[in-house]
């Protein structure tokens, strides 16, 4: 019995880690790796940019985590991605 629900556990999560927050643009469907990958990439890109100087202090936290999220979307738009509507 112990195998049988191992086995639908990671089934089950599997499918989980499927859902994106993005859609393709040109309505191909998303192949999860190359999102993935595409992902990765503008998060680096959004990391580098962000760590150039901000205010000290909690605003300088919150400027720093908007302008990365503002950078990795645009990235990821470049790329052909879009947020997916839930």
């Amino acid at each position: 019995m112990w195998p049988f629900l191992i086995a639908i556990a990671i089934a089950l999560s599997a499918c989980a880690s499927n859902i994106s927050g993005y859609a393709r643009t040109d309505g191909v469907p998303v192949d999860p790796l190359h999102q993935q990958a595409t992902l990765a990439q503008c998060k680096g890109e959004g990391a580098t940019a962000s760590a150039q100087v901000n205010p000290p202090g909690p605003i300088g936290v919150v400027e720093g985590a908007r302008k990365e999220t503002t950078l990795i979307d645009a990235c990821m738009a470049r790329n052909g991605y879009i947020h997916a509507q839930q």
